[in-house]
């Protein structure tokens, strides 16, 4: 273990839900943090006008 985290370290809590992913800590009474889970994956080019052109795009992007 790290030296931080004393003799215990709290397992890491994620949710993957359809539309976020929350994650926190083990008994902590709220979530650390809450993103987007969208992820578009792009199989034509020139569909993401002004994007340029990738394999996947994330959050606001898609």
């Amino acid at each position: 273990m790290a030296d931080y985290l004393g003799d215990e370290a709290l397992p890491v809590v994620c949710d993957n839900g359809t539309s976020t992913v929350k994650v926190g800590f083990t008994g902590d009474d709220t979530t650390r943090a809450v993103f987007p889970s969208m992820v578009v994956l792009s199989h034509h080019r020139g569909v993401m006008v002004g994007m340029g052109h990738r394999d996947a795009y994330m959050d606001d992007e898609a």
